[in-house]
């Protein structure tokens, strides 16, 4: 039976950074991964800013494009905010995970693809992991420490549960995303913009967006917040919302559809995940690093397998409490700025009418492109104020020379007229 000092299970973001940082460390580490190819689940929308790229060191080879220019549509108004130089990337999630799982067996680590976790038991010293190989066989290994990288399924945390999760306890997102290869003019115009949606027009109770990838192709996709919303009835399904912004939005009567996918994503309120359990940890949406107002994870899920990777360390070196300090640290992290996006989640998808999201996005014109980005992607609220503060500047201004105006003729109305 092999021996590790670590085993992961998944090789997402966050499993690949994790197992790559380990074996850096000199960790003996497994990363394991259910499909035989990293293409097989290529399926993540995996827009990102620049800065993610030198802040995990990730080589150009990853990048399916770079994006200079960033618009958000509502029903009834749109704004865009325009560079002349590149300010984020859509990664290739497929090169992103293999790259990573590359670099972790050029570090020393091993990696297994095509093997399918199935359960585990903790020894005490050690715990003994099964797997299960595409040729239907199973196969056992020994590990001191078994990290749950499997993302909002969380099937290693939870596999040893007496009971199932309380869905009450969770929030869930539900997304569909269309890969299309589109003429060469179409493409031009979208190659370097990432565009959001919002609206009861566009995505209800949810978001769209547009990401623009090599090849002459688009990410077109939707996400729905399962939950009754203040207005809305019934939903028309999914698919349809994103089919009308190819249709209605990019006017595409022909188009080559190269693949549809989509997931669901089940995300712990306050942060309440199982974050250990004896010798056994999650990184990444497994302790739901996924910003749920945006959906964005790949930096979050990376940048959490860099906080957890010290702890397994201590957690080697004999410290059997640290990782009762990891989720301390992950809270500590994360904790105040997701709650903020938990609460703006449900007042913006579930109470806001479609008149408030157009005022929404009217008040965003004012804002900066350095604002706009820091209120996207760094979840910097109070960037929301610097455009209010010139629209209510510029309101005030009009309903002043309307009072003016009035003033004015008032005065004529009421002078005595002159007679010659």
């Amino acid at each position: 039976m092999e021996q590790f000092e670590a085993v992961v299970i998944g090789a997402g973001p966050a499993g690949g950074q994790c197992a790559r940082q380990l074996a850096h460390q000199g960790v003996k580490v497994l990363l394991v991964e259910q499909h035989r190819s990293f293409e097989q689940n290529n399926y993540s929308s995996a827009a990102t800013p620049l800065e993610t790229l030198s802040l995990f060191n990730l080589p150009e080879s990853v990048v399916a494009c770079y994006w200079s220019n960033l618009a958000i549509a509502a029903s009834q108004t749109e704004h865009q905010w325009q560079s002349d130089q590149p300010q984020g990337v859509v990664f290739d999630f497929a090169k992103l995970r293999a790259f990573l799982a590359a670099e972790t067996q050029k570090a020393g680590g091993t990696v297994w693809l095509g093997d399918r976790f199935v359960g585990y038991e903790d020894q005490g010293d050690e715990i003994i992991v099964t797997l299960r190989t595409l040729g239907n066989q199973k196969v056992q290994i020994k590990t001191q420490i078994l990290i749950d990288a499997t993302g909002s399924k969380r099937a290693v945390i939870n596999a040893n549960q007496p009971q199932k999760p309380d869905p009450n306890n969770y929030l869930r997102g539900i997304g569909t995303e269309y890969l299309i290869e589109v003429d060469a003019s179409t493409h031009k115009r979208y190659a370097d913009t990432l565009v959001f949606f919002l609206g009861y027009r566009w995505s209800p109770q949810g978001y769209s967006w547009i990401f623009p990838m090599d090849n002459q192709q688009l990410k077109v996709g939707t996400a729905i917040f399962a939950g009754n919303h203040r207005y809305l009835g019934q939903l028309k399904p999914i698919r349809s919302y994103t089919e009308a912004i190819i249709q209605d939005y990019l006017k595409l009567d022909h188009y080559r559809l190269i693949e549809i996918h989509g997931s669901v994503l089940d995300y712990a309120k306050n942060l309440g995940d199982i974050y250990h359990q004896g010798a056994v940890m999650a990184i990444g949406d497994a302790v739901s690093t996924v910003n749920f107002l945006g959906g964005e994870g790949i930096r979050h899920g990376m940048a959490g397998a860099n906080l957890a990777v010290p702890f397994i360390e201590d957690y080697l070196k004999g410290e059997r409490q640290a990782f009762v300090n990891y989720e301390q640290a992950m809270k500590t992290h994360f904790g105040k700025t997701w709650q903020r996006s938990e609460d703006l989640n449900q007042r913006i998808y579930f109470e806001f009418s479609d008149a408030k999201i157009d005022l929404g996005v009217t008040y965003l014109r004012y804002l900066s492109y350095n604002q706009v980005l820091d209120l996207l992607f760094n979840y910097r609220f109070d960037r929301i104020y610097g455009g209010i503060t010139p629209l209510l500047l510029k309101k005030i201004a009009q309903f002043s020379q309307l009072c003016r105006q009035w003033i004015r003729s008032l005065a004529r109305f009421l002078s005595p007229s002159t007679q010659p």
